[in-house]
């Protein structure tokens, strides 16, 4: 169980680019997504579909798994723990109103990634206290796929880079005109979702994204690290 919990802990601490991977939005198959975005240059990839029928979104799970396995890819799941468990995905992410941290790892064991969403250093303090094993940091900018939360802007990315010791990865209305600000202000993972899955090009704009982040990041394995 140690040997495996540090494993997945090492691999999420080398991640540049993240890319969430929702199907529906573009209504595209989703291992087709999948393989693009690998093929671009992607770190971890994470499924996530608000409103999928549970027996859809495993057949999903089930196919995403089976790939990154063979690719070597993280796997994350959004939200639902069971079928993270059901198909052994490399880790969880939940939101502020999802499940909490410690019914999570219930489900999906000790030795999985859990990552929590956060808007505010209070939440980020709080998911840190909980043993969130990474934190998402957004939205940084408006993004229709999280219109309902209001835009944190650099102010708060600064504060989680001074503060918080968990990896964490910057969402929210990034694309590549804006990326070398985000990294320069001390964003060195980046989620993306539209900017990369609606593009014509997939794994070209994978692979622009990713380009940047190794081109451009002063702060790559600068974290402060937790014991394991």
């Amino acid at each position: 169980m140690k040997n495996s919990t540090i494993k997945y802990k090492k691999r999420f601490s080398d991640v540049l680019l993240y890319v969430i991977i929702s199907p529906t939005l573009v209504r595209k198959n989703g291992g087709n997504i999948l393989q693009e975005v690998i093929r671009g240059g992607a770190d971890a990839v994470q499924l996530r579909e608000k409103t999928m029928p549970d027996n859809e979104f495993l057949a999903i799970a089930k196919d995403f798994r089976e790939i990154t396995g063979q690719t070597n890819t993280l796997f994350i799941i959004n939200d639902r723990a069971k079928i993270a468990g059901k198909v052994n995905a490399d880790g969880l992410h939940i939101g502020q109103t999802d499940m909490n941290i410690n019914n999570a790892r219930k489900i999906i064991g000790n030795d999985k990634i859990i990552g929590r969403s956060t808007h505010n250093i209070f939440q980020a303090r709080l998911a840190e206290q909980e043993g969130a094993d990474y934190i998402s940091v957004g939205p940084l900018f408006y993004t229709a796929t999280k219109s309902h939360e209001p835009p944190v802007g650099l102010r708060y990315l600064q504060q989680v880079r001074q503060e918080i010791s968990l990896p964490f990865v910057v969402i929210g209305g990034i694309t590549a005109n804006n990326a070398a600000e985000i990294i320069q202000a001390g964003g060195n993972r980046i989620a993306i979702c539209s900017a990369i899955i609606c593009s014509e090009n997939i794994t070209q704009a994978t692979r622009t994204l990713k380009d940047l982040l190794v081109k451009n990041n002063p702060f790559s394995g600068q974290e402060k690290k937790l014991p394991l």
